[in-house]
């Protein structure tokens, strides 16, 4: 790479011609650049083909006052906690280390009472990968998008319906 930079302004002084050869070298980076964050997305899309989203292996019925105004669970604290006789659990694995990186993170949650698992939630996250320097946090993509772990835990503990009783 050397090389072809030095290449490139020797031609410069030499010919006049720095607009052109300066574009090419700028247009190289930024598509070799591009290409890399192209082929992590891909691998990161072919991982959450396979294992990526909600798997919901049983719900939970709760009573309305085991939810607050928001939908959300009041015994629900954080990740790697226990609450009201189920494990949270959250693990996160780096698929690759390097720019643009891949982590994955499974969700869990398990009934302490016969350690089965309700749920299981996982999402693929890839940081990185932007060719020009930014002043901001790195570019990222997530997969499955739009899905939160808010959304998983809604999935597996579902509020139950008043129902009326005609007199």
């Amino acid at each position: 790479m050397k090389e072809l930079v030095g290449w490139f302004f020797e031609e410069c002084r030499e010919k006049k011609t720095g607009i052109f050869h300066i574009s090419a070298l700028i247009f190289a980076v930024v598509f070799i650049g591009g290409c890399e964050q192209m082929r992590v997305d891909a691998q990161m899309e072919e991982l959450c083909k396979k294992d990526g989203g909600i798997r919901v292996y049983e719900k939970v019925i709760l009573p309305g006052d085991k939810f607050n105004e928001n939908g959300g669970l009041i015994f629900f604290k954080t990740w790697n906690k226990s609450g009201d006789g189920y494990k949270f659990l959250r693990t996160h694995d780096s698929i690759k280390s390097d720019k643009p990186s891949i982590d994955k993170n499974t969700f869990t949650i398990i009934r302490e009472s016969d350690n089965r698992v309700l749920g299981v939630f996982v999402t693929y996250l890839r940081t990185g990968g932007g060719v020009l320097p930014r002043l901001g946090p790195d570019p990222t993509r997530r997969c499955p998008m739009g899905i939160y772990d808010d959304h998983f835990l809604n999935s597996v503990f579902v509020k139950r319906k008043k129902v009326k009783i005609n007199e």
